[in-house]
């Protein structure tokens, strides 16, 4: 029997007692704040957490009409105030009805700022006659949440309006290259909206697109590649195109720009700059009868650069290890001393203008086998620009701030032939002497 009562009492439910002290925790401890007021509006009990979130004491609270309501003037969500008939625990009392996920502001005089919440009202109805017995008001305290809202809200704001404004056609697309976002300019320059583009894959829209350079860079940077910047031809609008393609976390962004114009413009600039080089070459051919002949490239130079034994030129040495060297190959090649003088001259000059201009450079000598000595001075230095061309290199004593220039002149009356190629990187001259000086309307008229 004993046994029967143990069990029994293990098994009884939990007393009245013991129910109110659960709840009276449970409503203690709660991280929201909770109040309940009467059918007149009066707060006659809170929580710890309601005391913590409003500022306000129990005592303060309590026998204040609508407290949450009228005390604290509480604000919408957009900023206006609500009316006495639509604050939510008014509400809930009015209508009987719960009032769930209403915002509110109020000021909290403590703090000196505005707090929001979060506020559920609900009414407690008398199971017996269905009578409003009052209302608790369940809210939390969601003012950092609502500012990191805003700000986020914000930025995307300043986003969008800088994208809508960029003169770049702008898209993205999530993992799949769906369009997720199109600006203004994209909708120009594809003639399609927005709305027809969102939502549908990229190369749906464009099936044409599939195996060109956009294809592959769009999925090299998709895949992790990293980010693309690239220029391409669309043949289905017959237009190039310049692409800065980069990952984001929702998949790919591309800024695209339209440079047909740009393109045509920049092969119309080179076309001009290549007939102009093409002109100046033969025109100072002609005036120099074919002495001076000016290269475009390397292939251009009479012969691929000597690959060892070089002359190091620099402002302390060099110069006289070169005309030592060129004086050297133009005796065993039975030059006289007129025409080793001269060689030895136009040696000197071109050496001492990639000293003084380029800061140094390498010089190289060897022997052609029909006994030409050819003299090679090669430096990385700015070089000459086109339009000093002419003055460089047929009047006498004019220098750039290029590599070439002084002396050019005096070269050319001194050998037989001179090479010139001037890049911004640099230039090189290029010397033959042949033991036997030919005609030429330099060595009299020029």
């Amino acid at each position: 029997m004993p046994d029967d009562e143990n069990n029994s009492r293990e098994t009884a439910p939990p007393s009245l007692a013991q129910n109110e002290r659960r709840y009276q925790t449970l409503f203690e401890t709660m991280a929201q704040g909770v109040v309940w007021q009467d059918t007149e509006g009066n707060i006659t009990s809170a929580n710890a957490a309601a005391e913590r979130i409003l500022g306000l004491t129990l005592d303060q609270m309590r026998n204040r009409p609508a407290a949450l309501s009228e005390t604290l003037h509480p604000l919408r969500d957009n900023g206006s105030e609500y009316t006495l008939e639509d604050r939510p625990t008014v509400k809930a009392l009015r209508t009987g009805q719960p009032v769930p996920g209403a915002i509110l502001g109020f000021f909290r005089t403590d703090l000196g700022e505005m707090r929001w919440l979060s506020v559920d009202a609900i009414p407690e109805i008398d199971p017996a006659n269905n009578a409003i017995l009052g209302a608790y008001t369940i809210f939390e305290d969601i003012t950092d949440r609502r500012h990191a809202q805003h700000e986020a809200a914000e930025a995307s704001r300043r986003v969008t309006t800088i994208l809508e404004n960029v003169t770049d056609a702008f898209f993205a697309l999530d993992h799949e290259f769906h369009y997720i976002y199109v600006n203004q300019r994209g909708e120009q320059l594809t003639g399609q909206t927005r709305e027809e583009l969102l939502g549908r894959r990229v190369w749906d829209v464009y099936p044409d697109l599939i195996g060109t350079e956009f294809y592959h860079q769009y999925h090299r940077v998709m895949d992790g590649g990293g980010p693309a910047t690239f220029e391409a031809f669309y043949a289905g609008s017959q237009n190039w195109f310049r692409a800065h393609a980069y990952g984001t976390p929702d998949g790919l962004a591309v800024y695209l720009r339209n440079i047909t114009h740009e393109r045509h413009a920049e092969e119309e600039r080179l076309s001009a700059e290549q007939r102009q080089r093409e002109f100046m070459r033969d025109v100072l051919a002609s005036v120099t009868a074919g002495k001076l002949c000016l290269c475009f490239d390397d292939a251009d130079l009479p012969s691929d650069p000597p690959g060892a034994d070089s002359i190091p030129l620099t402002l302390t040495e060099g110069l006289r290890a070169l005309r030592r060297r060129a004086e050297e190959a133009a005796c065993a090649e039975g030059f006289d001393p007129n025409r080793t003088y001269d060689l030895i001259t136009a040696a000197s000059e071109a050496g001492m203008n990639a000293v003084v201009h380029a800061g140094g450079g390498a010089a190289y000598v060897r022997v052609l086998p029909n006994h030409v000595v050819q003299i090679w001075i090669i430096d990385e230095g700015p070089g000459i620009s086109i339009e000093n061309l002419p003055r460089a290199t047929l009047e006498k004593g004019y220098t750039t701030a290029g590599t070439l220039g002084h002396g050019m002149k005096m070269m050319l009356r001194a050998v037989d032939r001179v090479y010139l190629r001037t890049t911004s990187n640099g230039a090189t001259v290029v010397l033959e002497q042949s033991p036997h000086p030919s005609d030429s309307v330099l060595l009299s008229d020029w």
